[in-house]
């Protein structure tokens, strides 16, 4: 996985060395030509791939923290003597909880805009739904679709009050451990609400996807499954009806409107494509290539993003690395669900359980990159990398331990 991560790097170092003008034009004739016009006109230009230099050495230096994230994470979750990371869960509990109270206030006081952006604009572009810290509704929905399967996941495991009672000898430590699993559930309820208050259709129907995903692959847990999600969904509609659903309703019924105008951001996005499709763009340069390609809306009102994670991939990266990363990430995806399918029946269940709800997470979260630019938040991107970390360890560190027992 490392040796991967680092072969990916190249591609925006590549596209960042100044290259012979011939080679430029041979590569990417579109830019080729733009360069040289440049040279002709004032003596000024690039002859880099990418149309943004600097926005590319941004992304790489992000991609570089990624990755170091990434193995750091890894090792501190490998030096664990814990048969799974509570302080991780923890955490994400703590951090999943906070921000879904901020939505759930956002809804409820339209006018509470995102505290730290005060643009009148922005902050309030999105008014009267749950967005948290976030400016954008829908990536709000995909950082709380990445969190909560992973957190019912935990929920589940936790010993049922008998068998605390049991195990601690003590009904009084029994006693604080069946509160703390009520608190809980509790929170995940008020995660859900705001995941469904943020009015995100994507993310809505990703979290659906997550939760089949979850009961599919949780073994012998399913009845669990079923019955924690039946709890989280009771609570959460009892606060979704003194807070009224209209909005949402009003959301999935407008959800032609949304298609139509993200598949013409698709065809403007695609023709950028079809100018660079060997080379691509530069990574991180959408944003500013994208607005000479861009007939979805007005001269006054642009996007900035091309609403397709895999798209803007393509255009930034190019058809052959762009193929590779994309099909990469589903083979990955794939095989680790294969991998959880067959070992479903003979896994440590608590493993299953967790392994389940963080590989349902990520297939939440890959299908809504469908139709979302959620990678181009650097706390989704970050989160997705955390999640898929920790699955990765859940799941290899029951393989070793079931090796060393044969």
């Amino acid at each position: 996985m490392l040796i991967i991560g680092l072969c990916f790097l190249l591609v925006p170092l590549l596209q960042i060395i100044p290259l012979p003008l011939a080679l430029l034009e041979t590569l990417s004739p579109v830019r080729g030509q733009w360069a040289r016009t440049l040279l002709k006109l004032g003596n000024i230009s690039s002859t880099t791939i990418s149309y943004e230099p600097l926005a590319t050495w941004m992304r790489l230096a992000w991609w570089l923290f990624l990755l170091t994230f990434a193995v750091l994470l890894a090792q501190a979750l490998n030096s664990g003597r814990a048969k799974y990371p509570v302080w991780l869960l923890h955490s994400l509990f703590v951090l999943a909880g906070l921000e879904a109270i901020y939505g759930i206030l956002q809804a409820l006081l339209p006018g509470l805009g995102v505290l730290w952006n005060m643009d009148p604009q922005t902050g309030l572009a999105y008014k009267g739904s749950a967005r948290g810290t976030f400016i954008n509704r829908n990536h709000y929905a995909a950082f709380l679709g990445l969190l909560w399967p992973v957190l019912l996941a935990y929920v589940l495991i936790l010993k049922s009050p008998r068998k605390m009672e049991h195990v601690l000898g003590k009904r009084a430590q029994a006693q604080v451990l069946v509160q703390q699993k009520v608190f809980a559930v509790f929170c995940l309820a008020l995660v859900i609400l705001g995941l469904v208050l943020s009015q995100s259709r994507g993310g809505i129907l990703g979290a659906l996807l997550s939760f089949t995903l979850l009961y599919l692959f949780a073994g012998l847990r399913q009845k669990r499954v079923a019955a924690a999600l039946f709890a989280c969904w009771i609570i959460m509609l009892g606060y979704g009806t003194i807070i009224g659903f209209d909005d949402i309703s009003n959301r999935f019924s407008q959800i032609g409107q949304g298609a139509t105008g993200r598949i013409e951001i698709w065809k403007d996005g695609w023709n950028a494509v079809r100018d660079h499709p060997l080379t691509g763009t530069g990574l991180g340069t959408y944003p500013s290539v994208g607005r000479a390609y861009q007939n979805a809306f007005s001269p006054q009102l642009r996007a900035h993003h091309a609403h397709n994670d895999y798209l803007e991939a393509v255009v930034e990266m190019g058809l052959p690395a762009a193929g590779i990363l994309i099909l990469g990430i589903w083979a990955l995806w794939c095989s680790r669900a294969f991998f959880l399918w067959r070992k479903r029946q003979t896994m440590d269940p608590d493993r299953l359980v967790l392994a389940a709800g963080s590989l349902a997470a990520l297939g939440g979260y890959i299908l809504h990159s469908g139709v979302e630019f959620n990678n181009a938040i650097p706390a989704n991107q970050l989160t997705a990398v955390m999640v898929a970390i920790f699955h990765i360890h859940i799941s290899r560190e029951n393989t070793d331990q079931a090796g060393q027992t044969d």
